[in-house]
Order: structure tokens, then C-alpha cells, then sequence
């Protein structure tokens, strides 16, 4: 399939919602994607069309608490991707991104566009995740797995431009990589994991990016009608609910081994995020918590919102739709990760 610019809106909503406060805003993936269009039209291929001993490679984005953020252009997506293509004796022929958000969603689009690989339509997850590892299509199962990474990031002109290539555990290469990050001000755009579908066909989700993009078509035309309309029609499904709107008084940040956690409050709600919003609670009461989904929207336009979004006096609605009805990828619910992520916040994450 050829990616049209009214798809790219469509999958970048879509994303946005998946992305549960994470992965970047709608502006960020728009940005990004209408990079891709001015160079060429990137093609999206189902893993089923795609020769499974084909080497496919992750893309993302690595980031770390510095106080700011750096400014990712087009070009550090592709310099990780070549970067990571110098060290590999087999031949790359796909790229899949990582996760949902705004921007995760269309990770991977630029060098496909430029470099000629498809985008393989088995994103890590079907969600926005707390943990980068979260997002690796199971490969923290495998025992003894080496995990091959490329970064680029920074600016050249502050003197903060970086790139680097690391082979290493998958815990190792994750935590120089977001060193990298920090070093680069913020933000490294990422290349990892060359695997062939055979090795990771179960830890994703087929079919993940297109069913962003009819997500955010449908929830489009239910906004065109109404906001309260297209937040009732998100939490149709069973266990899925519609909470009412709140004003967002108070935001606040703390660290914990190295990752930001942050502390919203918009009463009569309370939301702890990582990444992603990760708990909701009312007077006490948890309503929601990963990997449940809790999504955030502008009470004005309808517009998902980041954590970085929810801004002081902004009013909000919050929804939340229960992990059973989401399409969760084999990190999500990695109970090894999942206990990194209670040691992280202290909350129990265990249903």
C-alpha cells in the first residue's frame, strides 16, 4: 500500500489515541510525516506479504530526563537506520516501528522513503508503553539475545551531536543508548534489533499501523459531528468508560533510576505517568493502570493529548479502555519488565 497524506493524518490520530499520553503529539507525527511526503511516498507491506527470513529493524526514539529536548530532524532517523545497515552482513529489507503515539507511529516512514524499504506493518505494540523495552517484539524472552542498536542525535552547532553504534544485552544497550540521549541534549532517534519475522512474528502486531490509521478516521468523523460524541464513541466497548471532564491545576516531576516520572492533578482525578499515563485514580479509588489504556483529550478540540501537553488551566477529557480490549505486544505484560516498572513507581502492577 502507497501512504497517502490523508492517511498519514488518519494514522497519526489514531496513534496519537494509542499512544495513551505517549509517544509523541499529533503535531510531532504530522511534522515528521509530511517530511516523509516531500522526499517520496513510503509503501506498507503486512508481514504476511513480507519473505520471512527478511532482516527487519526497529525504529524509535530514546529519550532522557536533561531538563529540555532536543530537536529530532528527518535526517537522524536515517542516519541511525544507515548506520545500523554499515554493521549487518545480511541485507535489511524492512523497518517497523516500535509502538503507538503520535509521532511513534510513523517512526521508521523517512529512511523507508528514502532508502526504499517497506514499512512492515508489525508495530511492537499496539499501545503507547512506560519502558523502551516494552517495545522490542519479545526479544527480552530470549535468553543470551545481543542486541544490536544505532543512535543519531544533537546538535552539530552546540557541539551536542551524537551517533553511536553498541552491540550488548538488551537491558546494556538500552541504558547507553539513553545516556547518548542525555548527552544529546534529550533525544536520539534509534535503529535496533535487525531480526527476521520467524524470531518475532508472535511479540507484535500484524495489522498494527492500519489499525491506527482506521481509528483515527473513525474518531475524525465522529469529532466532525461533536467532541462529547467522538469521546462516547471511543468507550463503546465492554469495560471501557467515559469519565467527565477535569482542569488540570498542578503537574510535577521526579526520578526515579534514571526515568521521569510525573504527577498530574485535574481534579477530582490523579494521574501517575511514565512514558505513559499509567495510573488514574479518584479519591483514591484507582480507575485504570497499565496496561490499561487512559487517554486525554483537549476539551475543546478533541485533540489527544501528551503528557507534556497537559499544561497547567488546560481542560481535559479522560477515558480509559481496559487492557482485555486493546492489542497488547509481548513486552506489555513481560513480567520482567513489569516488575522493573513496580520497582520504578512503586505501585503494585500485578493484576
Amino acid at each position: 500500500m502507497q501512504m497517502s497524506e490523508t492517511w498519514l493524518e488518519d494514522t497519526v490520530w489514531g496513534g496519537a489515541l494509542l499512544g495513551g499520553g505517549g509517544g509523541g503529539s499529533v503535531a510531532e507525527g504530522l511534522a515528521l510525516g509530511r517530511a516523509v511526503f516531500n522526499v517520496g511516498r513510503p509503501s506498507l507491506i503486512h508481514p504476511a506479504d513480507h519473505p520471512p527470513d527478511g532482516l527487519l529493524a526497529c525504529c524509535t526514539m530514546a529519550e532522557a530526563p536533561v531538563g529540555r529536548k532536543t530537536t529530532i530532524n528527518p535526517g537522524h532517523h536515517m542516519r541511525a537506520v544507515e548506520l545500523l545497515k554499515e554493521h549487518l552482513s545480511g541485507e535489511l529489507t524492512g523497518l517497523i516501528p516500535e509502538g503507538m503515539g503520535g509521532r511513534a507511529v510513523v517512526d521508521g516512514w523517512y529512511p523507508s522513503a528514502v532508502l526504499g524499504f517497506p514499512v512492515i506493518d508489525l508495530p511492537g505494540d499496539g499501545r503507547g508503553h512506560p519502558l523502551t523495552l516494552q517495545g522490542t517484539l519479545g526479544l527480552t524472552r530470549i535468553d543470551g539475545y545481543i542486541s544490536w542498536q544505532a543512535c543519531a542525535g544533537g546538535s552539530s552547532d552546540r557541539g551536542e551531536y551524537i551517533e553511536m553504534f553498541v552491540a550488548a544485552s538488551l537491558p546494556i544497550a538500552d541504558k547507553l543508548v539513553r545516556r547518548s540521549a542525555a548527552q544529546a541534549g534529550g533525544t536520539v532517534a534509534v535503529a535496533r534489533n535487525p531480526v527476521d519475522l520467524n524470531q518475532v512474528m508472535d511479540g507484535g502486531i500484524p495489522g498494527g499501523i492500519k489499525m491506527a490509521q482506521e481509528l483515527g478516521r473513525d474518531y475524525r468523523r465522529q469529532l466532525a459531528k461533536s467532541i462529547e460524541l467522538a469521546a462516547h464513541w471511543l468507550t463503546e466497548q465492554p469495560g471501557a468508560r467515559f469519565w467527565g471532564e477535569g482542569e488540570v491545576i498542578d503537574y510535577r516531576e521526579s526520578y526515579s533510576r534514571g526515568m521521569l516520572i510525573g504527577r498530574l492533578e485535574c481534579p477530582p482525578f490523579r494521574l501517575m505517568a511514565v512514558g505513559t499515563f499509567l495510573t488514574m485514580e479518584r479519591e483514591g479509588e484507582l480507575l485504570a493502570r497499565y496496561p490499561d489504556l487512559i487517554i486525554a483529550l483537549d476539551a475543546l478540540s478533541g485533540l489527544p493529548l501528551t503528557i507534556g501537553e497537559m499544561c497547567k488551566g488546560r481542560k481535559v477529557l479522560l477515558l480509559t479502555i481496559p487492557s482485555h480490549g486493546l492489542k497488547l505486544g509481548a513486552g506489555a505484560t513481560d513480567p520482567g519488565l513489569m516488575e522493573s516498572l513496580e520497582t520504578l513507581t512503586g505501585i503494585s502492577m500485578v493484576r
